[in-house]
């Protein structure tokens, strides 16, 4: 039998923090976005003149499409976000794998920034190997 492998993915617009987890070893990877941010006062995106929403749409492509090239293809997948960011890469790696005919267990949970540690805590459990936990001397 094989060792379990997990890869969790916390994701947000601005950046991806990949672990990939199996019982011996740890593997982090980190993917930075090139795409713009939303105009801080509205929370719209700029105007036309400044790129608009298209080329926001377009740089959220390429970096979800970087992200789900960049995940192996026999892991299993906890994904992990703040916004609606996570359930774009959900539907694009599902839509891949159903392409490929290949299935795997894919969890998305809602979070806010969470620490590599945290997203490891969360790796193991959904692993079904959860870290020991000891009582205080």
């Amino acid at each position: 039998m094989t060792s379990p492998r997990i890869t969790g993915i916390w994701i947000s617009a601005n950046s991806a923090t990949m672990l990939r987890w199996s019982p011996e070893l740890t593997v982090r990877h980190r993917i930075d976005s090139t795409v713009p941010g939303r105009h801080r006062s509205t929370g719209r995106p700029p105007t036309e003149e400044h790129g608009g929403e298209g080329h926001r749409d377009e740089h959220m492509r390429s970096f979800l499409d970087h992200v789900a090239h960049a995940v192996p293809v026999d892991d299993d997948l906890l994904l992990v976000g703040d916004g609606e960011v996570v359930e774009h890469l959900a539907d694009h790696i599902r839509t891949n794998d159903a392409s490929h005919d290949r299935q795997r267990r894919i969890e998305v949970a809602k979070s806010g920034t969470i620490t590599e540690r945290q997203l490891l805590a969360r790796i193991r459990i959904f692993a079904g190997s959860p870290a020991r936990r000891t009582l205080p001397r």
